[in-house]
């Protein structure tokens, strides 16, 4: 295992070859193969080959071979048999010198029908893969505009402090009311359009503009980042899974975050890239109708009993 932060073309050929055991490796080598997967575009491309390579052959139905091919086998073997038993053959050449010049040539002949089988199934491969690639496919008519998404996550923050966040996602005007709390200590709202966002701090009644450092931009919720992604490969569909009973897709991005979509297409949770407890980003996830959510969510007007200042630090 080459250690943390080393780069090269050496290193890559090893981190290459702990990628084709990645769900076999222990936590340690997994989180070290997976830093420099990172910071590498060439060991970032192949591990989406493999994960094409393993969805490919995972989603391939059982099959068995046909009636016809048994029999071509069990009539060369006949063959072969009966050969053997005519008077005046023998399995194997009389004079020794021949045997000798016969064994390379027959090995030889072994080698290139494997070589010919290998080749046949890098082809098959290929062609099936792309074929069962296009087997998963968000609905044309798919859209999440006409909800309002409702995420919940408990956080831990560098001192071991606890605190809760809660978010509203108006996704037709893509604006969001996002409140910060952690218990006896702050209570921060802060709403978000595209132009401008509006903190307020709730316990000392403070306002403030371009409070945008509170809202965290990189939503894994976002459809046409969602479809654009898996067009080019940067996203990969893993296959179905299990999350709280329920049948998910599971949809890795390119850093690492699995995106979990339930059986309409709609996101329940997001599984970050050290998931080995299977721990979801979110506390709960819920997609509601706008008028379960009242107007005043998406006030962005300071409050008359507020006064214009600065916003805690964020924790």
């Amino acid at each position: 295992m080459p250690p943390i932060g080393a780069t090269g073309p050496e290193v890559c050929a090893i981190v290459r070859l702990y990628l084709a055991v990645w769900h076999d490796l222990p936590s340690a080598q997994r989180q070290v193969v997976y830093r420099h997967v990172q910071s590498c575009a060439q060991c970032q491309d192949e591990l989406r080959v493999l994960q094409r390579s393993t969805q490919m052959v995972q989603s391939l139905p059982a099959s068995e071979p046909s009636a016809q091919l048994d029999q071509a086998i069990l009539a060369t073997i006949r063959a072969r048999s009966q050969t053997a038993n005519r008077p005046g053959l023998t399995a194997f050449p009389a004079r020794r010198a021949k045997s000798r010049t016969r064994r390379p040539l027959g090995l030889i002949g072994g080698l290139a029908a494997a070589a010919i089988v290998i080749v046949a199934l890098v082809i098959s491969a290929s062609m099936f893969m792309n074929q069962r690639l296009q087997a998963f496919a968000l609905p044309a008519d798919l859209s999440w505009n006409s909800y309002v998404l409702l995420s919940t996550q408990n956080l831990t923050n560098a001192k071991g402090e606890h605190y809760k966040v809660v978010a509203y996602h108006q996704m037709q005007e893509n604006v969001i009311n996002v409140e910060t709390m952690m218990d006896g200590k702050l209570d921060v709202v802060v709403v978000k359009d595209q132009q401008k966002a509006l903190g307020l701090d709730m316990m000392h009644h403070v306002a403030q503009w371009d409070a945008q450092s509170w809202v965290d931009d990189s939503t894994y919720f976002d459809l046409t980042r969602l479809r654009h992604d898996l067009s080019t490969g940067s996203a990969v569909y893993l296959g179905k899974d299990q999350f709280q009973g329920k049948d998910v897709y599971r949809i890795r991005y390119a850093d690492g975050h699995i995106l979990l979509l339930d059986m309409d297409y709609m996101p329940v949770n997001v599984v970050p890239p050290h998931e080995d407890d299977h721990a979801p980003m979110y506390a709960s996830i819920q997609w509601l109708q706008p008028s379960k959510v009242p107007d005043s969510m998406w006030n962005m007007q300071v409050p008359a009993d507020f006064r214009m200042g600065h916003l805690p630090r964020h924790p």
